[in-house]
Parts: C-alpha cells; structure tokens; sequence
C-alpha cells in the first residue's frame, strides 16, 4: 500500500510571479505478477518501502516587459523505511529474489538534494532584438547506501574478514553559471545566432559512514566552456546549422589511501587539465508540409565516474598525474530519421550510433560497481505511430532497439557485448489516451521488454510486460484571464 499528497499555490500580484508546492509520498512494497514480493534493495537504497518530500518554491519579478528576474529552489529527500531485507533467489532452480519482513543492518539509506538557482531574462538587450539568458546555480546532494558486509569493505584490522558491515555516503557541492545571447532576425530572418559561456566548479567525496573511512578523496573538477551557434535557413523548407563548444576542464584529486580490499596502496594526489573542442552539425529538410527528414553529427565530452576510479586503484605507486582511467570520456555521435504527422496519423523513426574510442563501462564487482575504460559502441532504433481515433482518443505503438559492444581484449576489435548495467532492454510501448468528458479522462499504457542474452554471467532474461492505467478527475474551476506567469 502506498500513499501521495500534494498541495501548490501559484500566481501573480502586481509584477510578481510566485509558485509553492509541496509533497509528501510513502511507497509500500511492490508486487510481481504472481502476487510475489519483489526483492528490495538494501544495498543501493529502494524506492520501494520508502519515504519522501519535495518542495518547489519560485518567484519571479518582472522588471519591465522584457526583463525578468527569477529565484528558485527545490529540496527533495527520501529515506528507506528498514522494513524488508531482500532474500537472492536460485536462478537455475528458477526462484526469483524477494523480500521478507525484517530490519536491515546498519542505518536507512538516503538521499538529500537541494537546489536553487538565479535567474535573469532580458528579451530586448539594447533595445537590438538580442535575447540574454543568465543564470548561477548551486546543488548539494548527499546519498547514504545501505549497509553490506562486501569483500570491498572488509579488514581483517577492524574485524574479523567477512563480518564487518559497512556503507558509503557520498557527498557533492556543484556551483555553475550559464551565459547565453541569441539574435535570431540576421539577414532577412534567414539566420539565428547563439552565443554562451557555461562554467561549473563540482567537489566532492565519498567515505564509510560506519567505521570512517575515505572510500574517494575529495575531488574538485572546475570546468569553463565558450559556445557558439549558428542557425541558417538555405530554403523555406531547408535548415543546416552547426555549432562549436570548447571545453576546458581541470580536475584536483587530493593525496589518500585506499582500503584494505584495494592493497591499502598510497596514491599520490595531482591534477589532470583537458581542453577539448566539440564539434556539432545538422539539417533539417521538409519536402512537404507533413514530413520533416533530419540528420546529425554531435561530439560529446563528459567525465567519467571519478569515485568509481579512484576507490578501486590496488597498484603501488599510482598518481593522478598519470592516471589514465580519468582521461574524459569524448564521443561521435550520428542520428538520421523523419517525422511524418497529418490530422490524423503521426510518425517517427530515428537511428542513432555513438562511438568512443576510449568509453566507460559500468561492471560489478564483489557487490560494487566499478569503472573498466573501453572502445565502446551503442547504436540502436526508435520507432513511433500514433493515430487519432476522433477527438477524444488517441493511441500510439512505439518500438526501442538498442545494442552495444566494447573491445573486451583491448585488440581495436569490438568483439564482446556490452552488459545489462549499461544498455536498456529493446521493448515495445502501447498507449491510449482517452478523455470521457471534460473532467474525466484516463491513460492506459502497456510496455513489454523482450527478452535479452548477455555476455556477462546470470545477466539474462526472459520478457516480460507491465501495465500502467490512470484515472484523472479535473475538479478545478476556471479562472479570469491573466498574464501566464512563465514560472
């Protein structure tokens, strides 16, 4: 049995935009479809059997009518209720996991997240038509994991070897601007242009919560990246733009030590600097007022999981100076399709591949997820077709195909399957909308994954399907017209 609330006011008053809202939800466990319950995760924390709150406070003034002033923040926390400890099932016996009644060790996992953000919108720079979005921003994020008694954790000096439990909290501090001017009316309209600066300093760490450990030393990652963007319609149904990003980013590793389970080795602390340029392109071609045909070309540039890399280190004489598997993770990525959409049917199809020469890969370890640095490769398909039955249904079918691979043998060749932790399922979605009247309406929603075969070890399994259904009852009564506000 689980259980939501929510409550919001919003509004205007002179030139003030003002929105509050709160939440408050609690989540029973969940059942499979033979009435079984379904294993919770003590380890990596649950939305199952939990609890949580959100607020969401905004206010916003206009200055005149083209300038706007806006401040945010949203808090959000959930909390595990330690009231089932997930049992493993026998996957050749055909037993799945599930739960039983009891209270996990050690503290309720968690996570805690605040935002707030500042905001400043002119729609007139210099009376020019140039549009100026600004922004600061900040989030603080801790997550408590549950407790485990894994090989990684253990240490014959604190407790005898495969007794001591123990759990991690991870914690981060993110400040970061955005800067960006656009002039969309160059040459006759035919040409938009964007300009923007993004900046971002992320710290943090991660320790054992029970005995105090540092799990990941403090790291502090600042990057700065200048943009721009060009938009150029060629013809009235003909659109190419390309854009240019430039990354500059410094990562700052403090010295430490690593856990037993990792040798105990002493790895020297320095700092790695990465200046990347980032290429993007793409067109838009319309032959017919129905159907829009797209491709483009995009490379990314992300860090990967510092703590995953740094925790798991077990060779003597490491510095970060030189520690190859925090080099950035940059990306090809290519995408084609149409759309097709008249008064009655609607239709996508995309295909899309992304490349890295030197990717990340999400593999379990003794109960942890660590990192492995590979040639990776995902492509895959998505397709849609929705059809307006009349006024008031509407159906639609979508299909997902995905696949991935990675060099396992570090030949050049992709010769290994990339696993479930890191590729989705290929799945079909089918939905209706309905809306009986003008206050009652309903959403059916129907998803089957199919079934998948892994290289990895007990990754495989048969398909299977959920159902989600949706009653919604409007009683809310009409208001006098007034300025939207935009918050």
């Amino acid at each position: 049995m689980g259980y939501k609330t929510t409550y919001g006011i919003n509004g205007r008053s002179g030139n003030f935009e003002y929105l509050l809202s709160g939440s408050y939800e609690s989540q029973g466990l969940a059942l499979d479809g033979w009435n079984n319950m379904i294993a919770a995760d003590n380890t990596q924390g649950d939305l199952m059997s939990s609890r949580s709150y959100n607020i969401l406070a905004k206010l916003g003034y206009w200055i005149d009518d083209d300038q706007k002033l806006q401040l945010s923040m949203n808090h959000y926390r959930i909390k595990g209720r330690m009231d089932y400890i997930g049992i493993k099932g026998d996957r050749e016996a055909g037993i799945p996991s599930t739960s039983v009644r009891g209270t996990p060790e050690g503290v309720a996992p968690s996570n805690t997240v605040w935002t707030t953000a500042l905001s400043y919108e002119n729609l007139n720079l210099g009376n020019a038509g140039i549009k100026l979005n600004a922004m600061v921003f900040n989030q603080r994020f801790e997550g408590l994991f549950g407790a485990a008694n894994s090989g990684t954790f253990q240490d014959a000096r604190i407790a005898p070897v495969g007794t001591l439990y123990d759990q991690s909290v991870s914690k981060a501090n993110k400040w970061g601007t955005k800067l960006s001017l656009t002039k969309d009316d160059l040459l006759d309209g035919k040409l938009k242009l964007t300009g923007g600066f993004d900046t971002l300093i992320d710290k943090g760490d991660q320790g054992l919560y029970l005995t105090g450990r540092t799990y990941v030393p403090e790291s502090k990652y600042t990057s700065y990246a200048p943009f721009v963007l060009a938009e150029y319609k060629l013809l009235d149904n003909l659109t190419v733009s390309a854009g240019y990003r430039y990354e500059m980013g410094q990562l700052d590793v403090q010295s430490y030590r690593t856990l037993a389970a990792y040798k105990n080795v002493s790895v020297q602390g320095g700092k790695l600097k990465f200046n990347e340029g980032l290429f993007s392109t793409g067109i838009v071609y319309k032959p017919t007022d129905n159907l829009t045909l797209f491709g483009s070309f995009s490379q990314g540039f992300d860090m990967p999981d510092v703590g995953r890399a740094l925790r798991s280190i077990n060779t003597p004489g490491q510095s970060i100076d030189n520690f190859q598997a925090l080099k950035p993770i940059l990306t090809d990525n290519y995408e084609v399709g149409l759309r097709y959409k008249n008064d009655r049917f609607d239709f996508d199809l995309s295909y899309y591949q992304s490349n890295s020469k030197y990717g990340a890969r999400v593999v379990p370890v003794d109960g942890q997820f660590q990192l492995a640095r590979e040639k990776t490769r995902i492509q895959g398909i998505e397709t849609g077709l929705g059809v307006h039955i009349n006024d008031r249904h509407y159906a639609k079918i979508g299909y997902s195909y995905m696949h991935g691979k990675y060099d396992s043998d570090d030949n050049g060749s992709l010769d290994a399957k990339l696993g479930a932790l890191n590729v989705a399922p290929n799945r079909i979605v089918a939905s209706w909308s309905a809306k009986w009247t003008d206050k009652l309406s309903s959403f059916l929603q129907v998803n089957y994954a199919f079934s998948q075969k892994f290289d990895e070890k007990d990754s495989d399994f048969t398909g299977y399907a959920w159902l989600t259904c949706l009653w919604t009852i409007n009683c809310q009564k009409a208001r006098s017209a007034y300025r939207q506000p935009t918050c």
